[in-house]
């Protein structure tokens, strides 16, 4: 049977779902970040586990499962949209931002569940309840997240409202940290792509796109030995579904049609991890020329929710 518990860890509130494959831990008030998810049948950690609250306060986007709105960085914290200029937070060295304005804050449970083998939480972000994100996102936009494991499956599903009286433009991601057990040389990646984005020495995309070259096995699945990425896919025609496998163990990760780009991070040569980030736009989407069929740019119309599922899924044996 599973179960939902509310509990306490480094003196902040979290919420714990288990059933017979998972126990989940979810802390909402660090932007309802599902920072740890331990399979009970492999005894392993499937992603990137902080040792404190404290340290995910700290790096917020470098643990877990955090959620980006909107994703990737933004050049000079800026972009023009229907007729306006948004001036985004500065949260870089070098005065781009990055990573949205929902992983570190605060999100409100709003519902939670048990019955059979699924337990689910659902937590709830809205942006006018943060006066200082009007300047930069002059939207109310609720951000409403159920996060769900059944079985050997966990299923985040987002989906977004806008009640403000003009078009907000939108982009989404997650940034999902998946661990390799300091064994790289026994994992391969398969992720179906069509292209790369060129990016410059500070990460923005250029609007080039780039053949694949010795990445065309990505989609058949290349072994991750040796890989050293920080890189911004466009899937294209393709599905939105990445698959992370070693010998006996295969974890599928995937998105519903919005999410139209991965970025691939392997911080250095790959070693204890892979980030694998399932994005709506491209970096800096909003900046770029080329059009939204490529750059995944779009918006929430007025009154309008839009909604977008990420599955991720493990198979032993």
């Amino acid at each position: 049977m599973a179960t939902v518990e509310q509990k306490q860890w480094d003196q902040t509130e979290v919420y714990v779902l288990e059933n017979s494959n998972f126990s989940l831990s979810i802390i909402p008030e660090i932007g309802s970040n599902a920072y740890r998810l331990w399979d009970r049948i492999a005894e392993r950690d499937v992603v990137r586990v902080p040792e404190s609250a404290a340290r995910l306060r700290e790096k917020s986007v470098h643990y877990g499962i955090p959620v980006l709105f909107p994703p990737s960085r933004v050049r000079n914290a800026t972009f023009p949209f229907n007729g306006k200029t948004y001036e985004l937070e500065k949260n870089t060295p070098d005065g781009h931002h990055i990573h949205g304005m929902a992983r570190h804050r605060p999100w409100r449970v709003v519902d939670t569940h048990a019955e059979g083998d699924a337990a689910s939480v659902t937590t709830e972000f809205r942006t006018s309840d943060f006066p200082e994100l009007a300047s930069q996102y002059p939207h109310d936009m609720t951000v409403n997240l159920r996060t769900e494991i059944n079985g050997s499956t966990l299923t985040q599903t987002f989906s977004f409202r806008n009640d403000s009286t003009e078009p907000a433009p939108f982009g989404f991601g997650l940034h999902t940290w998946f661990l390799l057990d300091g064994q790289p040389e026994a994992w391969t990646l398969k992720m179906p792509v069509t292209d790369i984005w060129e990016l410059n020495e500070k990460l923005l995309a250029t609007g080039n796109r780039l053949p694949l070259g010795r990445y065309e096995t990505l989609n058949d699945g290349m072994n991750l030995q040796g890989q050293d990425m920080d890189m911004a896919f466009r899937i294209g025609d393709k599905p939105s579904a990445a698959v992370l496998s070693k010998p006996g163990y295969t974890i599928r990760y995937s998105g519903n049609e919005p999410f139209t780009q991965w970025v691939v991070y392997t911080m250095g040569e790959t070693k204890e991890i892979i980030c694998l980030e399932p994005l709506t736009w491209t970096p800096d989407a909003p900046n770029l020329e080329a059009g939204p069929e490529l750059t995944g740019m779009r918006a929430v119309e007025p009154g309008q929710t839009l909604e977008l599922v990420v599955v991720l899924e493990i198979e032993r044996g």
